[in-house]
């Protein structure tokens, strides 16, 4: 579909729910009797009770020791586990599917998955802003969605076919949500601009200086956007990044260039990195740890993408790959550097016709990578997926723990997960901003 057509058709859609009642408000819920382990890394509680009102947790306590809130639909949960909703802080929903019809069953299976917020790092702002009005409004069944702008340097948008198709019916490197950065460009208002489209954050992905990516992120944090970098940004280092006061950086396998001799300007290398003579405890590695924890920057260790290319296309990476990765993400884990939980993907696993709405959602597996290869207890891999999450998407305040005040996304399940982390599967039902959603 041309994109002025889908702009249009866009406008239109949104109108029409514009002008549709909203979604009546769902009654007061008690969860009693349950184990709660609340996302902040801390040990389960058994015996908790949990109180929702309009959307958001009012109370969690010892069970009877307030009284049942009035009106309240009270739900026995003995036996049962409950953690915050998941967070995946690293998906792709867009790419050159336009039909609004093809997310739908997509991001209910997310929801029925326990996947409560993502954050879509880089696609069409024109899809996304519609879908995260539909979402985060609740006016359709899906996580809520965060969203960035993407800059690079200009050759990155004449080679990348990804960049081109979601900024469809533009001029490469020029629609607000896919701009080419420069010397010459003038930095505030491409920032401006990228904000305007509804994303609360901005990637730096590819072949810009460390100078650059300095100016761009104390531009963002001025205007009150986050800022998202891959590991290495070609020829930024990851240190530059770091020591710009980002946020977020992405994919541990790239920060192998921390160490190396010299970083190519060519971001397609990204993957070839030295992982045979590259030590991950490597002094400047270590250091750059040691920065990481000082300006609290997150890791976005996003190992299960590169374990399936590994498997699948291992051409397409360095020899040690994943090896070095898992070494390196267990190091930063030591080393006290938060890291968080993304799958980079549409959040589900893909068969032949596209996401596998069948499956349940990637970061279950990607929790399963971070307690068998990078050292973190099951407990420690449900914080990466919630709170620390939410601090990458820049929801820290809103969701991410079951604590009074937050937003009453949950997951309830039928075996512990302290005990396996493959338990956060065995899913009863899920509640998001108060309402329960459970597979028919």
């Amino acid at each position: 579909m041309p994109a002025v057509k889908l702009t249009k058709r866009l406008l239109w859609l949104g109108l029409a729910l514009w002008a549709s009642p909203l979604l009546a408000a769902a009654p007061s819920l008690l969860l009693t009797h349950a184990t709660v382990i609340d996302g902040t890394g801390a040990p389960p509680r058994s015996g908790m009770s949990i109180a929702i009102r309009d959307g958001r947790i009012e109370a969690v306590y010892p069970d009877d020791s307030q009284p049942t809130p009035k009106g309240a639909k009270v739900d026995d949960l003995r036996g049962r586990y409950v953690i915050p909703g998941l967070i995946d802080a690293h998906v792709h929903l867009t790419g050159a599917e336009t039909d609004l019809a093809h997310y739908r069953p997509l991001l209910r299976a997310l929801l029925l998955g326990g996947v409560t917020s993502i954050r879509d790092m880089a696609g069409d702002d024109r899809l996304l802003g519609y879908l995260a009005w539909q979402a985060n409004s609740d006016t359709m069944a899906s996580p809520d969605i965060f969203y960035v702008a993407l800059m690079a340097g200009p050759t990155f948008f004449a080679q990348d076919m990804r960049a081109q198709e979601a900024a469809a019916g533009m001029p490469h490197g020029h629609a607000p949500w896919m701009q080419a950065i420069t010397a010459d460009t003038d930095i505030p208002l491409a920032v401006a601009e990228a904000k305007g489209t509804g994303a609360t954050g901005l990637k730096l992905y590819a072949n810009l200086p460390a100078k650059l990516v300095a100016a761009i992120t104390a531009e963002a944090h001025r205007q009150g956007l986050r800022v998202w970098t891959h590991a290495t940004i070609f020829p930024a280092r990851p240190s530059d990044a770091v020591n710009a006061g980002v946020d977020t950086i992405s994919h541990s396998p790239y920060l192998v260039w921390e160490a190396a001799a010299q970083v190519p300007d060519d971001y397609r290398v990204r993957a070839k990195g030295d992982f045979t003579h590259v030590a991950p405890d490597a002094p400047s590695i270590l250091a750059l740890f040691k920065a990481m924890k000082q300006h609290d920057t997150i890791l976005d260790a996003t190992l299960l993408a590169f374990e399936e290319e590994a498997q699948h296309h291992p051409e397409k990476v360095g020899a040690g790959i994943m090896r070095w990765s898992y070494a390196v993400t267990r190091l930063a884990h030591q080393q006290g550097v938060r890291i968080d939980v993304g799958t980079d993907s549409a959040g589900l696993p893909s068969n032949a016709k596209g996401p596998d709405l069948s499956a349940l959602p990637g970061v279950h597996e990607e929790m399963a990578l971070l307690v068998e290869h990078a050292g973190f207890s099951p407990i420690e891999a449900i914080h990466a997926a919630t709170q620390v999450g939410a601090a990458a998407l820049g929801q820290g305040d809103q969701r991410g723990t079951i604590s009074a005040g937050k937003r009453a996304d949950l997951v309830v399940l039928t075996a512990d997960p302290a005990r396996d982390i493959h338990n956060t599967t065995k899913i009863a039902f899920v509640i998001k901003n108060g309402v329960v959603y459970r597979k028919k």
